[in-house]
This record gives C-alpha cells, structure tokens and sequence, in this order.
C-alpha cells in the first residue's frame, strides 16, 4: 500500500489536515503512528481507511479487506452484542453459524463472553470496544486500522492485543495503529511514523515508557461477586484479589 503526495481535509474550503503524506506499507508490516494532538493522526488513519476521501495525490494497492477499529465504538444502538455481530456478518457475509463461531471464539479470548446477551447501550466503553475489536477481526483483514486500541481494555484484553495483530500479520495483512500510552513495545517487530504538521516522517523506535499502576480499593454491594469482577473488568481494572476469597 503506497501513500503519494496524499492530503485531506474535512470541508471543501478548510485547512488541510493532511499536507503531502508519502508512505509505503508492506504486506505482514505493522506501522505505530504517533504525535501530538492534533497533529492529523486520526485524520491520516480513516483516510488510510477509507473512511474519509483524498483530497490531492493518491493512495494505492489498499488491501480488499479493511477493518476500521474508531477510538469509541458507537454503541448508541438498538442491538444486542450477539445480534450486532450477527447483522454485521451477515453484512459481510457470513451466515449466522460462521459468524457465531468466529465472535464466540474471539469474545472468549477478550472476556466478553458474559456480555453477548447485553444490549450496547448498556456497555461500558471498555466493553463497547471489545465488540469493535471482535467485528474488525470477524474476517481476516487485509489491513487493520486501529485508532488507540489498548484504550479502555482490561489487562488481559491488552495483553491479548499483541497476539490477535500477529495473527492478522502472519497472514500478510497489514496493520497501522495509533498509540500514545507506549505499549505497542509489546508487539515486537513495527515501524514508526511521526506526524508533524500534516506529514509523516519516519523514525527510529522510542524508548520504552515507564509503566506505572496503582492500586486502590474498591467496594460494592454484591450478591454475586463472579458477575461484578467481570463489569470491572471490562470496564478496564485489573482485578487482582477479591475479599473472602482463598
């Protein structure tokens, strides 16, 4: 996939956001995308996408297969997890036993399996993002595009993170992420782009960030304390021991 001369922007007459991208991905590459805010990381990635159109140069050889994980998952919707990635299948399509042992598969793998029956509405934005996550790998892709995905993830869902985007890579897919939180150390071999001022450039790796945790106590009213360790979860706390408990 090759980025020449590439700019974008939002409205016909707006500044561009995107000034001259040039950038070339290779098939089974992972690219971590970084840089201040408002630096056009966001923009560059639904355009890499398909989400929003160039507006000058050109963007070649995008894979057929693209899945598109946003920084929020919208779940202002009238659907169950399990019957939104039903439709969603069907959209792609897969029929309904396909697509019910492919996200069965993947929920286990990000612990929310206890939440298919949930409505979306209903999902703490944690959660809402592990269904946006399971609906971009429910078809192999042939890229990736994830905008911030360890954000809200409980700690075993992160660290799964790095084996899903290696499976999609072995497979030849490509995958371009954003990452402000210093964890894509975890996914081994990448390269690194920085954006300044609407352009991208290409770096070395950063030093790995300091990690820091913090414990604090929490205390509910629970008749089934199985159920309220799992909402924490995916509400992103790492439950590390219950009180009562062996």
């Amino acid at each position: 996939m090759r980025l020449d001369n590439v700019h974008a922007r939002y409205a016909r007459r707006a500044d561009w956001v995107l000034r001259g991208v040039n950038a070339e991905v290779k098939a089974g590459e992972v690219v971590v995308l970084t840089g201040r805010n408002g630096a056009g990381k966001s923009t560059l990635l639904r355009v890499i996408a398909g989400m929003i159109p160039v507006g000058r140069g050109e963007l070649r050889d995008r894979p057929r297969v693209v899945s598109w994980l946003p920084d929020r998952f919208p779940t202002a919707q009238p659907f169950t997890v399990r019957s939104y990635l039903r439709a969603m299948g069907r959209v792609r399509g897969l029929d309904q036993s396909t697509t019910d042992a492919a996200a069965g598969a993947l929920a286990d793998r990000l612990h929310l399996t206890p939440f298919m029956s949930t409505r979306l509405a209903e999902l703490s934005q944690g959660t809402g993002r592990k269904v946006g996550l399971v609906l971009a790998l429910l078809t192999a892709p042939g890229l990736l595009v994830m905008d911030e995905p360890w954000e809200g993830l409980d700690a075993q869902s992160q660290a799964e993170l790095p084996v899903l985007v290696d499976e999609v890579t072995a497979q030849g897919g490509i995958c371009v992420l954003t990452d402000h939180r210093g964890r894509s150390g975890d996914l081994g071999t990448v390269r690194h782009w920085s954006m300044r001022d609407g352009v991208v450039q290409e770096e070395d790796a950063p030093a790995p960030a300091p990690r820091t945790r913090h414990v604090i106590e929490v205390v509910v009213d629970a008749h089934d304390p199985a159920t309220e360790v799992a909402r924490l979860r995916a509400a992103g706390y790492d439950v590390r021991r219950v009180r009562g408990e062996a």
